[in-house]
Order: C-alpha cells, then structure tokens, then sequence
C-alpha cells in the first residue's frame, strides 16, 4: 500500500494491516453508499470524488503535494543539520506520520497524552510530548510504558519547581526504574507555558537536579505564539526570543545542569517560522557535549492557503527554501443561488476550519466528465453556519445549482479533526487511497 505499515510487529501488537483492514462504511461522511471495502483495497475501486461516487462535502488529501511536501522539508532539516520531529497533532494519522518517517523524520511529537498513546499503539519509538506532564494517571502511563520498553524514547516538558516534585512524587508512586527524560521549557511574555526568565529557569533546572526520577535532556520553546504589530516585528521578537533561549542553553550547561545526558537537545519551530529557529539556534556550538537540534513543525505535509501561505518561509517568503504546495481541499455543491452574488454551498463549521480565515473558493466543476476549471469570477467565503458557507460571488461566476466548488483550507490543525476518513487522491481526483485519523 502507498500508505504501508510501520514495522512487522509493533510494540503493542499492531501494525498499521489495522487501519488498512478497516472497512469504509455508513460512518464515514461522504465516502460512496457502496458495499464496504477495506482501505487497503480503495484503489481498486476507481472511485473520482468529483464524479458521481462521492456524497459532497467532502475534504481531500492531494497525494502529489503531500509527497512534496514531506521531501521538502526533510531535506531542508538535514542541509542544515537538524532533525525533524514533526506535530502529529495536525493530522492525528498514523499513515501520514509513515510517510513523514520514510522521508528521514527522527521522531514524532504530541500535545496530549491520548495522542501519545495513539503513536505508542502503531509502535512509535521516540516521542516527544510538547507540553507538561503533570496528570497523576498519564504520570502512571508514562512509568508503565517507560518500564516496560527500554526502547521507548520518551521526552515531556517541565517550567516550574511545582511540576517538578509533583512529577517526582508520582513516579516514586508508580517505582520508575529510571529517569523520564524533560526538556525545560521557556516562553515569551505573554504566550503560554514556559518559564519567562532565566532566573525561573535555573530554579527548575536546579530542582531537576535534585530530583529522584527525572532527567534534564534539554531546553524548549514554542515560538509560534509570539505576534507583533506585523510580519517583520513578529520576526525580530522571534529571533530576540531564540536567541535568548540560546544564551540560556549556554549558561545551563556552564553551570552543569545537564547532568549525565550524553547530549543537549534544543528544540523548537512551529510551521510559521522554522527559518528562524534554523538561524538563530543553528551554527557551532560552545557545549561540553554534543547539541542535539530538533524542529517540530506539523502543518507543512499540508500546508494551506492563507495562514501558513503568508507566514511560513515555505510559502514565499523566502524563495530559496523552495514551496510548499496546498494538499487539502475541501469540495462543496451549490445548494442554491437564493438572490444575485449569493451562492449557498453545501459545507459548514462541521466540515471546515473557520478558527483563523475562511475557505478561499479557487475552482468549480460543472457536471459531466469535464475537468474543473479555475473560478475566475470573484468571489469569497463571507460566512459559514453549522452545515452552510456563504459563497459572495460576481454575475460572471455563472454558479448553478448543483455545481461543485473548490476550496482552499486555512489552518490544517483545525481541519483534520472533523473528518475521521479523508479520500487521498491523485491529480485527476481518482481515489487512490484514504487515510484514517484518531482524535
């Protein structure tokens, strides 16, 4: 299968032959009202969304641009020698994260422990939970997990002395054989976790140190976060930031507070800016032992049209770093044309990302065998209700009843979550897989 399993066996088990052999029925909005057929076996049933199989709305994977994509930015991560472990977050699809691993990625990161528990069951290995541990029962998971796999490469976050012995209390609950790796975290002034100030980080560092069951590996920060008056303001507050982060790295390891970890991992960059994480926490190095340089972008197997389009050095920003390409689109019928400039399309909240920009209409298809055709009236989404959008259009537009229009998405992260079966297909719209998502 394009989309194949992981390994043989799995730590728990599995394989991913479990998603392939799960059969497409009823529960999976807008797939064909056939007999089932297993995933595995979609290419064979020379399904076209845009044709007469599909039930509208419906969302695509675009295989091309997600092959793209994931070379891409691999490549771009190991001409500058980093490592990628990419955001499982945003698609939550284990078949997706197989491709991202296959193209070179080093690990996988979560934001939950429910999604770590979804890497763990297909047999990931190395894991790095982007946000702080602190629940007693994931704490108990953790040690089980830890113990029970000596393979299992397992890093979480810590920015206070609270968490600290609230974490150390709870593995000495559950008798950790060893140490559970973290990673301190530091944050800007006003975004979200993360220690604000290197006074804040040496006490939590220096509690690490005195703890029984934990490990300082490294240091972390999410960048994304950080929004100045416009784009080149926001750029040199995420530089300030990084490169502060990259002093504090520097006198942590002065200090010794790294203890017995054979390397330093500095982690950062979400979707918008990994160019910067790239210049400022790239280069040599003054350590007593080797930095390990991890990014953890996600949206980019994707990408979109207008979030990360403008923001992300992938999307034009810096020509040189080469573009991503849009692999989501999102498929609505003309439901009606009620008054002139208005087109009501047969998707809604339910369907789409609304959370940052709307849909950008780019394309209609007409019915019969014709290809789709660019939608060169203007036009754009205004509004969207439960199972609606409010398509304003031009009299050139021409839209009837029945016709198909196709969409840009804005924000990934928003978009996966509402479809828990997504068509990929091939530049002609064929059907030529699907891929399941777990939130």
């Amino acid at each position: 299968m394009r989309y194949g399993p992981f390994v043989t066996v799995q730590a728990h088990g599995l394989t991913l032959d479990t998603v392939l052999d799960e059969p497409i029925d009823w529960r999976y909005k807008s797939f064909p009202a056939d007999p089932p057929t297993r995933i595995r076996d979609v290419r064979s049933r020379g399904w076209n969304v845009l044709g007469r199989d599909f039930l509208p709305p419906v969302m695509v994977l675009k295989d091309s641009a997600l092959r793209h994509n994931s070379k891409l930015v691999a490549a771009y991560c190991k001409r500058h020698d980093f490592l990628l472990a990419p955001h499982g977050k945003t698609t939550m699809a284990p078949q997706l994260l197989k491709l991202q691993l296959d193209d070179g990625a080093w690990a996988v990161t979560a934001a939950t422990m429910s999604q770590v528990r979804v890497w763990r069951a297909m047999g990931v290995e190395r894991v790095i939970l982007a946000n702080e541990l602190v629940e007693p029962a994931a704490i108990r998971w953790v040690a089980r997990e830890l113990d029970a796999d000596p393979r299992f490469d397992f890093y979480c976050l810590v920015d206070s002395i609270a968490a600290v012995r609230l974490m150390d209390a709870a593995l000495n609950e559950a008798k950790l054989g060893g140490r559970l790796q973290v990673l301190l975290e530091v944050g800007p002034q006003g975004g979200r976790t993360g220690c604000r100030t290197h006074a804040e980080a040496f006490e939590v560092a220096r509690a690490l140190a005195g703890s029984q069951h934990l490990a300082l590996a490294g240091v972390e920060a999410f960048e994304g976060v950080i929004d100045a008056p416009n784009l080149t303001a926001t750029l040199h507050a995420v530089d300030d930031f990084l490169q502060d982060m990259r002093t504090l790295v520097q006198e942590l390891d002065d200090a010794d507070l790294f203890g017995q970890a054979p390397a330093v991992m500095v982690t950062a960059g979400g979707s918008a800016f990994p160019d910067r994480a790239v210049a400022c926490l790239g280069g040599e190095w003054s350590l007593s032992r080797p930095v390990r340089l991890v990014l953890r972008s996600g949206c980019y197997l994707t990408h979109d049209a207008v979030h990360y389009k403008q923001l992300s050095p992938f999307g034009g920003r810096l020509p040189e770093t080469g573009r991503l390409v849009e692999a989501l689109e999102v498929w609505g019928a003309v439901l009606s044309v009620p008054e002139p400039g208005l087109a009501i399309l047969g998707f809604g909240k339910r369907d789409v990302p609304h959370d940052l920009e709307l849909p950008v209409p780019r394309l209609v298809k007409t019915p019969g065998p014709q290809p789709p055709i660019p939608l060169r009236a203007e036009a754009s989404i205004t509004k969207v209700m439960d199972q609606h959008a409010f398509l304003k259009v031009s009299a050139e537009a021409n839209l009837k009843v029945g016709d198909l229009v196709g969409c840009g998405i804005s924000h990934p992260c928003t978009a996966f979550d509402k479809w828990r079966l997504i068509p990929v297909v091939d530049d002609g719209y064929v059907v030529i897989d699907a891929v399941l998502t777990y939130f």
